[in-house]
């Protein structure tokens, strides 16, 4: 073996059979999660289907992992761990379904790539003794197109002790790096007065104009953004009837953008356009913003290259996307707080160009999405091996991090205000926010009802009534 070759190479022969030896059941695994689509928070029998198999073949497993009902934890660690020595290591799970037209994001195949690369990692680790050590987790992460699992799980402590993270994602070609954007989740709230529209319009405050002339300036900062910044805004709630001077308006906001630096910047800048269109009209404008924001990715470069390495070597060929191709994740906000990696892997149908499609669903439906994924598996559990067995790299891993951070980050690093960073999840608003307009992550999903309430927060709430 070269200086150069990753330590791990010498595990890979073993990675490989031992995700042959399971390949038939993750198979099957996969096929009942997509033959069964659950959407966020709902998703009982994916849960089941994954931890039945762990528990099956000797995985020690907890369910209902930090209290969210569709969370779990698999975990193995070496004889003799010493979290202050070796590392533990997550592998994320997700297997949430799209409304409607079920699992076109693939999340079934992501479900079996996280429980592969867990399990050949673990079986690895059993027989490497001093070699490689440490503890390998796999985390179920619920609801990732519409709740926010991994939000509300870095809330809940999921990730304290956790060193490191991986996953990778289905895509219509293999990628290394895609283009995750920050996405912030804000609502702005216009106080008018109101008045009858034909007797006495003079005597009303139009808080739909407010909303419009908001709306418009939006509009018109869009022009001015650079390339990956967007801003999407929609009116929510516009009025009672025509007749009416409307008192009351709402607006919804969703502002994006390559990484949370850039995006405290825009938020600011959609702050003052909300601003003057009070003003403007001579309302009141509140502006919230609540804790389900994902940040942009912040790949880490150097667990890439590890990815790379043993992607390349098992027939991956990762392409660079074109401008343009962005989405957002809650996998950024992983990122953010410790070193990660979520790159995308092809499922083996060249006809097949967009996630979220029908067609795409059908495609990571089929059995041949099954081998392509195992290929993402592998290199995601050698990845792993490589933290377990070489020091040196870990060291490097985390420079890397900490050196990116701050600028990635901009204030919410430098001042300690990022929600990930907080253990009540206080987060500092720039101006033009009201901070008691904003809601956590789990309160916000408890009054959209996609989250059910804790027995200790049902108490807590039956008691201040």
């Amino acid at each position: 073996m070269s200086a150069s070759s990753p330590t791990a190479d010498q595990f890979e022969s073993a990675v490989q059979q031992s995700l042959q030896a399971h390949f038939n059941d993750l198979s099957a695994i996969s096929q009942e999660i997509w033959s069964h689509p659950e959407t966020g928070y709902q998703e009982h029998h994916a849960v089941q289907q994954l931890t039945d198999y762990m528990e099956k073949i000797g995985y020690q497993v907890t369910r209902k992992f930090c209290d969210i009902e569709t969370s779990f934890l698999g975990e193995y660690q070496t004889p003799g761990f010493d979290a202050a020595k070796h590392p533990t290591v997550a592998v994320l799970c997700e297997y949430d379904a799209l409304p409607d037209i079920g699992h076109g994001c693939g999340h079934n195949l992501i479900a079996i790539v996280g429980l592969g690369a867990f399990l050949a990692a673990a079986e690895v680790l059993k027989a490497a003794g001093s070699a490689a050590q440490g503890r390998i987790v796999c985390m179920g992460a619920p609801a990732e197109e519409l709740g926010g699992g991994k939000v509300l799980l870095l809330e809940s402590g999921a990730f304290k002790g956790v060193d490191y993270a991986l996953m990778s994602h289905p895509a219509p070609v293999d990628v290394l790096e895609p283009s995750i954007l920050s996405i912030d989740h804000c609502q702005a709230e216009f106080y008018g007065k109101a008045a009858h529209a034909s007797c006495g319009p003079w005597e009303g405050v139009n808080a739909l104009d407010a909303v419009i002339a908001a709306y418009n300036n939006v509009s018109m900062l869009r022009q001015q953004l650079k390339p990956g910044h967007q801003i999407h805004m929609i009116i929510k709630n516009g009025g009672a009837k025509p007749n009416i001077i409307p008192e009351y308006t709402k607006a919804e906001i969703y502002i994006r953008a390559p990484t949370s630096a850039d995006v405290d910047e825009l938020r600011t800048r959609v702050a003052a356009c909300m601003h003057a269109g009070a003003e403007a009209t001579g309302c009141r404008v509140e502006c919230g913003l609540n804790d389900l924001s994902y940040s942009g990715l912040m790949s880490n470069q150097k667990l890439l290259s590890i990815y790379k390495h043993f992607g390349e070597k098992n027939g991956m060929r990762f392409m660079i996307l074109p401008p343009g191709a962005y989405g957002s994740t809650d996998m950024g906000n992983v990122s953010t707080t410790i070193p990660s990696i979520h790159p995308g892997f092809c499922i083996g149908d060249p006809h097949c160009t967009m996630i979220h499609t029908r067609e795409f669903r059908d495609s990571v439906g089929k059995p041949v999405a099954n081998h392509f994924a195992m290929k993402s598996a592998a290199a995601l559990a050698l990845t792993a091996l490589e933290l377990f067995s070489n020091p040196d790299f870990r060291k490097d891993v985390q420079t890397e991090f900490d050196q990116r951070r701050p600028v990635f980050m901009g204030k919410a690093a430098t001042e300690g205000t990022d929600m990930t960073d907080s253990v009540d999840g206080t987060l500092q608003l720039p101006s033009g926010f009201n901070p008691d307009r904003r809601r956590s992550s789990r309160q916000f999903l408890i009054d959209m009802g996609l989250l059910k309430p804790s027995l200790l927060e049902q108490k807590r709430d039956s008691i201040q009534e």
